[in-house]
């Protein structure tokens, strides 16, 4: 009898599956079943000259269309290389082990933009560039919406099973080793094996014909994609069963509910259908948080703190929790307990704006006029958005008695219609 077995070891296996599940839950099915790979055809990429700028655009524009992405918030360079790579089996002398793509977060006063660089090498090699713009474009997606820490091991690798999951599979499988007369060079952090094995369970998950993908593949993974979707569906060996898939589908469909309260600020449905995902998933911290949330918001604080607190007690660093209940008890009076969690929620990650406000909040109350505008600052520096910040650089500057800045900040602030959720004092 034959033997099955995946290219990937058991423990790649797990990592796989595990945050495929997790994109599911975050980001749905629906685009997937639609359209599990985007083929290298020139139906698909009409394009004969990407170092014409309108073309690039189009380019640019397609992808980010494909990654549910505002094209509008990004700023794309490039920079030049004499080749484009991200690991080199050997380096000649001189400065050419230079990334394909880079990323950063740019922030002003009045918007929020990211910044894509790409070396300018990559317009040659138009499967690769599709495939380091896909893995740069994800960084947008995961970073861009705080779904992943910058600072997190595997965010790198996160990123390309990203791509992966948004379509981006056949090129960055056919991208992921180029090899010339100088030497071999990848352009991901993913290795062949766990690339084909992300293929296949995709294929196997979304119920399509392996074939019509099997032959894009170039050698870098193509004998690997027949093995690990032979194993699939002779074995059914995956955690990612009929019933797994469709409980996360599930897990998906009540988080837009969970987002459809909030923007309706219909906190009573954010409340119910948090309590919903409790039922499919009891360890749910990001539910006990939203319920928490929800209640902060109707000014529930006690009851709200509890629901913190069981997000802790699941996840002892996770620094939203703490920053939201620091923020209940600021509210209740309970100052210093107050700060022990602000503190602690800012140790986890100084570059969450909430915790710069948060803390603001608490030099506010206690009267530290001078430390309270500071972290305030900081909290508009790092996201010129965060809810509540112009009502607060506002309100320290009117005690400050510098009321020409004050009437900016404030006024900006009702026009901006933030939501004054009894801001200490």
């Amino acid at each position: 009898k034959k033997k099955y077995k995946p290219s990937v070891t058991f423990e790649d296996k797990h990592w796989i599956e595990e945050n495929i599940n997790w994109l599911i839950e975050v980001f749905g099915l629906d685009k997937l079943k639609e359209q599990p790979f985007i083929l290298p055809t020139t139906e698909n990429f009409p394009y004969d000259n990407l170092r014409d700028s309108d073309q690039f655009q189009k380019l640019f524009e397609q992808l980010c269309e494909c990654l549910d992405v505002d094209p509008n918030e990004i700023v794309v360079k490039f920079f030049d290389d004499f080749k484009s790579k991200q690991w080199t089996t050997w380096v000649p002398h001189g400065e050419f082990n230079q990334p394909g793509g880079l990323f950063q977060q740019i922030y002003t006063t009045e918007e929020k933009r990211f910044n894509i660089q790409l070396a300018k090498s990559n317009l040659q090699n138009p499967q690769l560039l599709v495939s380091v713009m896909a893995h740069e474009l994800a960084h947008v997606k995961l970073l861009g919406s705080n779904y992943v820490n910058r600072d997190e091991d595997d965010m790198e690798p996160l990123t390309d099973l990203t791509s992966i999951f948004y379509g981006f599979g056949v090129f960055v499988a056919n991208s992921c080793q180029t090899q010339d007369i100088y030497w071999i060079s990848r352009s991901g952090y993913l290795p062949n094996q766990v690339i084909s094995y992300t293929n296949a369970l995709i294929c196997y998950i979304t119920e399509n014909d392996a074939n019509k993908y099997y032959s894009q593949l170039n050698y870098n993974t193509k004998d690997l994609f027949k093995q690990d979707f032979e194993f699939l569906i002779k074995t059914n060996d995956t955690k990612l069963s009929k019933a797994k898939v469709l409980e996360s589908e599930s897990i998906y469909k009540l988080g837009k509910q969970i987002d459809n309260g909030f923007d309706k600020r219909n906190y009573d449905d954010v409340i119910e259908a948090s309590k919903k995902l409790l039922e499919v998933s009891p360890n749910n911290i990001i539910a006990f948080n939203n319920i928490g949330y929800a209640l902060l918001q109707q000014k529930k604080y006690q009851a709200a703190i509890d629901a913190f607190t069981k997000a802790i007690d699941i996840d002892p660093y996770w620094e939203y929790a703490y920053n939201n209940r620091g923020y209940c008890k600021l509210q209740l009076g309970e100052i210093e307990d107050a700060f022990a969690d602000l503190h602690s929620s800012f140790e986890m990650n100084p570059d969450n704006s909430f915790s710069w406000r948060n803390l603001g909040a608490y030099y506010l109350k206690k009267n530290d006029l001078e430390k309270a505008l500071k972290h305030f600052e900081q909290a508009e520096k790092i996201d010129p958005k965060t809810e509540l910040i112009n009502f607060y650089i506002g309100r320290t500057h009117s005690k400050i008695g510098n009321l020409e800045k004050a009437k900016q900040y404030l006024d900006k602030s009702k026009e901006l219609n933030e939501y004054n959720d009894t801001p200490t004092e």
